[in-house]
């Protein structure tokens, strides 16, 4: 008989989400008869604070340049609860193997004590982690969490990269150290065993009594875009997918087998192939139309390669909301962002979502490197002209805080030289005040200005909703401009913002 194996969803996440990750682990090692099974501790460490959830947040997760909150529990009583439940979860499952699943940079401070806890119950457990969240950099080292960790933390092994390929050689070899896997192509994508939720207690999300919770689902894998301040690239180089008819008898499947009929694509665009996005539209259609929600990632595609029947057989399938990365309402902007498609390509695609009663959910951002003020005031004119197509909330806007430039980011190691960016290294929060010797007038100060007029026309023309989180990005937005001016204002006096010259202090500011 195969060995025990617990997976666990490392918290901060989420709780109006279900953890895709470990069911796609779980469905993985089912199919070579592993005794397997899920356990969400960021769910059950919702359970025992419901109502304290935001300060466990602050508490756990990276918070960092939000202003500093006064929580009424303390670390060291959460971590007792976490070592609790991590006990007798361990103590009823007795697993040979505990997978540690690191959805994002947001768990990566629990993975330092939950591992610890895990090596002091079961020392004996094989203890593996892997996840998104381990590809950031630690930003003294230069190093990934994963090689960082791995000098500190009783972890027996770290993976990197995508498990459908190589998770069941490491199950089985048991390695030490770093692993590192490589992409996963398309016939490996097609030939993943469908996600496995034995373990999950969906009641315990929140939404599901509204019966508002969406089960994640992927399609594909990379990009057909390769926009400057992307790092998708990175980890797929090449934009794979599964067929259309696959992936439709899953999400009916899931549907049948679950009853949860809301759906969310993780994919970074549902429609990157469009012929395989019509199959597995047709696919649904056909079987169960007009019973299916879902929602994903897509892009603006001209009327010559996404004609109006597209966007009908979409909206039978079930296609409620699509997310899409406008960026900017300048034309120059986006080419140079290497995003292929115009204002008019914007204009075709709005209408015909509109018509199909398919909301959108635009994401923008201010601040890039060359971003001019009449580049800013087209982004300002595009929400004007586009406001008719807005009622009801059939789109919003989601705008992320003013561009930030990751020091080890693919765009500074591909673009810095050409933009004239500087980062102060020494500085964690260089990455947002960051300089450019070529577009002088595009300072931290007037990158922040753009931000808050940017909102407030957001609000004006109607494309706010409850579920944008502006309210919190403010906060993040005054978290930031204290710190800045703490750090690069030599009198130690307030800046107002409309100053557009902030002097910076260019032999520390490199």
């Amino acid at each position: 008989m195969k060995e025990k194996i617990l997976i666990i969803a490392v918290p901060v996440l989420d709780v109006e989400n279900i953890p895709y990750g470990p069911a796609v682990l779980n469905g993985l090692l089912k199919t070579q008869n592993y005794r397997s099974m899920v356990w969400d501790l960021n769910i059950d460490l919702y359970q025992e604070y419901r109502d304290n959830w935001n300060e466990i947040v602050n508490l756990l997760g990276n918070r960092a340049y939000r202003p500093s909150e006064k929580n009424s529990l303390s670390v060291k009583s959460v971590l007792s609860k976490i070592r609790k439940l991590t006990r007798r979860k361990i103590e009823e499952v007795k697993p040979d193997s505990i997978l540690l699943s690191v959805f994002s940079s947001q768990s990566l401070d629990a993975v330092i004590f939950l591992s610890s806890i895990i090596k002091e119950i079961s020392p004996n457990s094989y203890v593996l982690v892997g996840g998104r969240g381990l590809d950031n950099t630690e930003r003294n080292t230069k190093l990934n969490y994963a090689e960082y960790y791995s000098h500190y933390l009783p972890v027996d092994c770290w993976y990197l990269g995508d498990a459908e390929n190589k998770l069941i050689e490491v199950i089985e070899s048991k390695p030490s150290g770093v692993f590192y896997s490589p992409p996963v192509n398309s016939n490996e994508l097609e030939k993943t065993s469908a996600a496995d939720w034995y373990g999950y207690t969906f009641e315990y999300y929140k939404g599901y009594a509204e019966q508002k919770i969406r089960m994640p689902i992927t399609g594909s894998k990379g990009c057909v875009r390769q926009c400057t301040f992307c790092d998708v690239a990175g980890s797929w180089p090449k934009f794979i997918y599964r067929k259309g008819e696959s992936l439709g008898k899953e999400i009916i499947d899931t549907y049948f087998r679950t009853g949860i009929n809301k759906f969310e694509f993780t994919d970074n665009l549902v429609n990157g192939s469009v012929t395989n996005f019509r199959e597995m539209n047709t696919y649904i259609a056909d079987r169960l139309p007009n019973t299916l929600d879902y929602k994903g990632y897509a892009i603006c595609r001209p009327k010559n390669t996404f004609p109006k029947s597209d966007f009908q057989l979409a909206k039978s399938a079930g296609a409620s909301l699509f997310k899409v990365g406008i960026e900017s309402g300048s034309e120059r902007v986006r080419h140079d962002m290497k995003k292929k498609f115009s204002n008019e390509d914007i204009m075709w695609f709005s209408e015909n979502c509109y018509e199909q009663g398919i909301k959108q959910l635009w994401l923008m951002f201010v601040g890039y490197p060359n971003e001019t003020e009449e580049d800013f005031q087209e982004s300002i004119r595009l929400l004007k002209n586009h406001r008719h197509l807005n009622d009801n909330g059939n789109i919003t806007v989601f705008l992320s805080l003013p561009m930030m430039l990751t020091s080890g980011s693919g765009f500074m190691r591909k673009y810095g030289s050409e933009y004239g960016l500087m980062h102060n290294n020494s500085d964690p929060w260089g990455d947002f005040f960051w300089t450019s010797k070529i577009y002088t007038d595009n300072t931290f100060a007037v990158r922040v200005s753009r931000w808050k007029r940017f909102t407030e026309a957001i609000i004006k023309y109607g494309y706010a909703d409850e579920h944008t989180r502006q309210a919190e990005k403010f906060l993040e937005i005054e978290g930031l401009e204290e710190i800045y001016k703490e750090r690069y204002s030599s009198e130690k006096k307030v800046i107002p913002i409309h100053k557009s010259s902030v002097n910076i202090n260019k032999e520390t500011h490199v």
